[in-house]
C-alpha cells in the first residue's frame, strides 16, 4: 500500500472512531480526578483487608475529631462526615502513653516544667459576712422595781451610755413604801441600846435587810444613805446605768408604766465585735480555731482589719450548705459598726490529709468558754472569769514537726476532664523531648497547688505549660490523652448485690434500651410503650436485701427513672431520655447487668444546644437517640460495658 492509500485509510479510522476515543479519555480522567480528590478511600480498601497486627479490634478514627473510634471502615465522622482513617497500632504498654516532640517543637509549644516537691502550701479561704455585736457584751436595761416614768434620759437608739450615767427619773408607790421602811428600821436601830439583847438583834437585823432590798432595786450606796437620813424629799427616783455602750433598741417612752423585769432599752458595747462568717461544707477542713483572718470594708476601701476565728458553729444549715464562722474583731478606735458587709481571706497551711496545721497560739493561753479571749501568761478571762488554760489542751494549735509535708504539684500542671485528673511528666535522660501522661488522685487545692494523695513521686518534673498542646498531640496521634483514657484501663469493680436484685434488672434494661431504639427511630409511641415498660419492671425489683450506699443509689437510680407524665412531644420525650440515661448508666457502673452482650456508653457533643449527652445502646453503630433520623450516626463510642462475671457455686 502506497503512503497515499495508508493516509487515507487512517483519515477514514479516524472519523469513524474520535468521538469513541473521546469520550474514553474523558471517562478515564474522571476516574483520576476522584482518586486524587478522594485518597480516602483508597487507604480504607488497602486498610480494609489489613487485620490489626495487634490481633484486636481494628478502630477508625477522624483526623479532626481523634475522639472517634468507630469499628465499621466506611463508616463517615458523626461530627464532620469526613472519612475515617485507621487507628494506628502503638503496642500498647509505655510507648503509647508517650509524645515525642522535637526540640523546635518543644521550643515552640513553649513547654515548660516544674518538680513534684513536698512542703506545706498556704491555702486562700476567700469568706463572706457582716459585722455584727459581740452578743457578750449586749445588755439589757429593765426595772428594778414596778413604776412610771416620769423622765426619761436616754430617749433615742444610738445614744451613748457610760457606766453610771442617769437613765431615767421613775415614780413607783412600791418603792416610796420601801423607802418608808428604811426610815423606820434606821430610827428603831437609834433606840437599839435601850433594848435587850434579843430585841436588838432584831432591830439591826430588820435595818440590814431594808437597805439590802433598796440595793437589789438598783439604787447606789449613796442614794440609799440619802433615803436612810431623811435627804431624799422626792416621790421619784433616778436610775443609773449599770454599765456602758451605746443604745440598740428603746423599749419605753416617758409616762410607759413598767412592771418589775420590764425592759427600758438595750446597750451594746461597740469596742469589741462579731464578724460572721459563712463557709461552705468544702471550706470546713481549712478552717480551725484561732486562726487569723484579714477582711475589708466597703466603708474603708484599701484599709485591712483583723481578727481570730473564735467559733465554727458545729451543725451545716440543711438550705443552704453553710455553717456559721465567727470572728472576734477589737474596735477601740470604733471605725467598724454592726451591719457593715465583709471580704474576708483566711491562709491556712495544708497538710498531707488536707487538715489545718496552725502554731499560730503556741505557748498562748486561752479561755475555754470565749476563746476570743487569748492572753500571753496566766490569769482569768475577761468576760467570764474563768482560769485560761493553753491553747494546745484545746486542739487549737497543731504540731508541725509531727505532720508529714504533702506532695503538691502546681495547678496548671493539672488536666481536668470532670472524672480524671491527668499531668504530663517529663521523661529524663530522653534523646528528645518526650513527655509521658498519668492519671493522678489530688487532695484540695491550696493556692496555685494541688495536694496529690496518688500518681506522683517526689523529684519528677510535670509539664506546668504546654500540657494541653501535649495532649493534643496526643489525641492526633490517637493515643490515651486526656479526653480519651487508655481503652486497657481496668473498670470498677461492681457493687455487692443479691442475684436476685442484679436478675431483676433485667427488664429494667431491656425497657431503657427499648426507649433509646424508639427515640432514634424518631418513634413517641414507642418511647412512650418502653417508658411505661419501664415503670413496671421498676416496680417488681426487690430491694429487700439491699442495704446502705447500694439501697440509696438504687433508689435514686429508680427515682430518676421512673417518671410519672407522658411526653406530650418527640422533644420533651428526648429530654426526659437524658435524666433516664444518668440513672442507667449509673446503675450500670454500680451493679452491671448478667447476660452475653456487651452495651456500649455513647457521647453526643452537639445534644441539648452543644451541652452534649450520653446514653447506652446495644450495638457499636451509633444510633443517636437525641437527634433521631436527622442525625442518627452523630455520636462517639466512650466505654463498653461487659455483663457480670458469672460467680462460680460450689456443691
Amino acid at each position: 500500500m502506497s503512503k497515499l492509500e495508508l493516509r487515507a485509510f487512517l483519515a477514514h479510522v479516524w472519523r469513524h472512531s474520535s468521538a469513541a476515543v473521546a469520550l474514553l479519555l474523558i471517562v478515564g480522567a474522571l476516574l483520576l480526578g476522584y482518586r486524587i480528590g478522594h485518597p480516602g478511600s483508597m487507604e480504607r480498601e488497602s486498610h480494609a483487608d489489613t487485620p490489626s497486627t495487634s490481633g484486636g479490634t481494628q478502630y477508625y478514627t477522624c483526623s479532626m475529631h481523634p475522639s472517634v473510634r468507630l469499628t465499621d471502615p466506611k463508616a463517615k465522622c458523626p461530627i464532620c462526615f469526613m472519612d475515617l482513617i485507621p487507628v494506628a497500632n502503638h503496642g500498647g504498654g509505655e510507648d503509647a502513653q508517650r509524645m515525642t516532640l522535637s526540640k523546635a517543637d518543644a521550643r515552640a509549644s513553649r513547654i515548660e516544667t516544674a518538680p513534684v516537691a513536698r512542703f506545706f502550701p498556704h491555702a486562700e479561704v476567700r469568706l463572706y459576712g457582716k459585722v455584727t455585736y459581740d452578743e457578750t457584751s449586749v445588755a439589757r436595761l429593765t426595772a428594778y422595781f414596778p413604776g412610771r416614768i416620769q423622765r426619761l434620759f436616754v430617749n433615742y437608739v444610738g445614744v451613748p451610755v457610760a457606766k453610771g450615767d442617769h437613765i431615767a427619773e421613775m415614780y413607783s408607790p412600791d418603792l416610796l413604801a420601801s423607802f418608808e421602811e428604811l426610815r423606820q428600821a434606821a430610827r428603831a436601830s437609834d433606840a437599839s441600846p435601850n433594848m435587850s439583847d434579843i430585841v436588838r438583834e432584831a432591830t439591826l437585823d430588820t435595818l440590814a435587810a431594808a437597805r439590802e432590798k433598796l440595793r437589789l432595786y438598783g439604787l447606789t450606796t449613796a442614794q440609799i444613805a440619802d433615803v436612810e437620813e431623811g435627804r431624799h424629799r422626792t416621790d421619784t427616783l433616778t436610775v443609773f446605768a449599770p454599765m456602758g455602750g451605746v443604745v440598740t433598741h428603746m423599749a419605753v417612752r416617758e409616762g410607759d408604766y413598767l412592771n418589775e423585769g420590764s425592759p427600758i432599752a438595750t446597750v451594746a458595747n461597740l469596742t469589741r465585735l462579731w464578724l460572721d462568717l459563712e463557709a461552705y461544707e468544702s471550706q470546713l477542713p481549712l478552717l480551725r480555731w484561732g486562726q487569723q483572718v484579714v477582711f475589708t470594708v466597703e466603708a474603708h476601701p484599701g484599709e485591712r482589719f483583723e481578727g481570730r476565728i473564735s467559733f465554727i458553729e458545729p451543725m451545716v444549715d440543711e438550705q443552704t450548705r453553710t455553717a456559721a464562722v465567727r470572728v472576734a474583731v477589737d474596735n477601740h478606735d470604733g471605725r467598724l459598726k454592726p451591719g457593715m458587709f465583709a471580704s474576708a481571706v483566711i491562709r491556712p497551711r495544708v497538710g498531707e490529709s488536707g487538715a489545718v496545721v496552725s502554731d499560730e497560739l503556741a505557748g498562748r493561753l486561752v479561755c475555754p468558754m470565749h476563746p476570743m479571749i487569748v492572753k500571753d501568761g496566766p490569769g482569768q478571762c475577761d468576760i467570764c472569769g474563768m482560769d485560761l488554760v493553753t491553747a494546745e489542751s484545746l486542739g487549737i494549735v497543731g504540731d508541725a514537726s509531727q505532720v508529714q509535708e504533702p506532695l503538691v504539684v502546681p495547678r496548671t500542671a493539672v488536666l481536668f476532664t470532670g472524672t480524671r485528673s491527668v499531668v504530663y511528666l517529663e521523661v529524663p535522660n530522653a534523646d528528645s523531648p518526650t513527655y509521658e501522661g498519668r492519671e493522678v488522685v489530688l487532695g484540695p487545692r491550696a493556692g496555685d497547688y494541688y495536694v496529690v494523695r496518688q500518681g506522683l513521686q517526689e523529684g519528677e518534673r510535670v509539664v506546668v505549660h504546654g500540657a494541653f498542646r501535649i495532649d493534643s498531640a496526643m489525641q492526633i496521634a490517637a493515643k490515651p490523652s486526656m479526653m480519651t483514657p487508655s481503652a486497657d484501663a481496668s473498670h470498677v469493680a461492681h457493687a455487692a448485690a443479691p442475684d436476685s436484685f442484679i436478675f431483676a434488672l433485667k427488664p429494667v434494661y431491656a425497657a431503657y434500651l427499648d426507649a433509646q431504639e424508639a427515640l432514634a427511630s424518631d418513634d413517641l409511641v414507642g418511647f412512650t410503650r418502653a417508658a411505661g415498660d419501664l415503670r413496671t419492671a421498676i416496680g417488681f425489683v426487690p430491694e429487700a436485701e439491699l442495704v446502705g450506699q447500694p439501697l440509696a443509689d438504687w433508689r435514686r437510680a429508680a427515682a430518676m427513672l421512673r417518671g410519672e407524665d407522658e411526653a406530650p412531644d418527640i422533644e420533651a420525650a428526648r429530654a426526659r431520655f437524658e435524666s433516664m440515661s444518668d440513672a442507667v448508666i449509673a446503675l450500670q457502673k454500680q451493679f452491671g447487668h448478667q447476660g452475653s452482650e456487651t452495651w456500649h456508653i455513647v457521647y453526643c457533643p452537639m445534644a441539648f444546644d452543644f451541652k452534649g449527652a450520653d446514653w447506652m445502646q446495644r450495638g457499636e453503630v451509633v444510633s443517636n437517640p437525641y437527634f433521631g433520623e436527622s442525625m442518627l450516626r452523630c455520636g462517639e463510642l466512650r466505654d463498653a460495658l461487659e455483663p457480670r462475671p458469672m460467680e462460680r457455686r460450689h456443691e
